[in-house]
């Protein structure tokens, strides 16, 4: 795959009790690498709490995710298939103790495109939140801008 590539990443949140479900999505140029067995995708975005570019990493293998994100949000969130981790978030108004229970971890590599998908159970301060999905998608830029058909 392409060192320079776009990445899409979607998540559902599953509201507990009735409540709505809420979507997030990203899309954002980024780059690639495949270090020491483990894929990465570096990128930056606007912060979800002011308009300061965050630097986010993902780093990913079999039954393996981690997200570290730098910016308005300070985490290192990890993901292991059939465990539960816990992780520090912080926002300019203060941390929170995440608890991510994940179901699954799947990713398929193709020589022009990388799938990845996890499922889980999210907690802030040791409480049930809901549970979630994010799927992710890393393609060579390239590939989003051609013109044949």
């Amino acid at each position: 795959m392409d060192k320079d590539v776009m990445i899409y990443i979607n998540g559902m949140q599953y509201a507990e009790f009735g409540g709505e479900e809420e979507p997030v999505e990203v899309i954002a140029p980024g780059k690639y690498y495949f270090r020491n067995g483990s894929h990465y995708l570096l990128f930056d975005d606007i912060g979800d709490f002011s308009n300061e570019w965050s630097r986010s990493t993902i780093k990913f293998r079999k039954a393996y995710l981690e997200v570290r994100r730098r910016g308005d949000i300070n985490t290192q969130l990890v993901f292991e298939e059939n465990k539960k981790t816990k992780s520090l978030y912080g926002t300019p108004f203060g941390q929170m103790n995440i608890g991510i229970a994940t179901t699954l971890i799947d990713f398929k590599e193709q020589e022009d495109k990388i799938e990845l998908t996890a499922n889980y159970a999210l907690e802030i301060n040791d409480t049930f939140i809901s549970d979630c999905s994010i799927s992710l998608t890393a393609k060579p830029r390239k590939s989003d801008f051609s013109l044949t058909s």
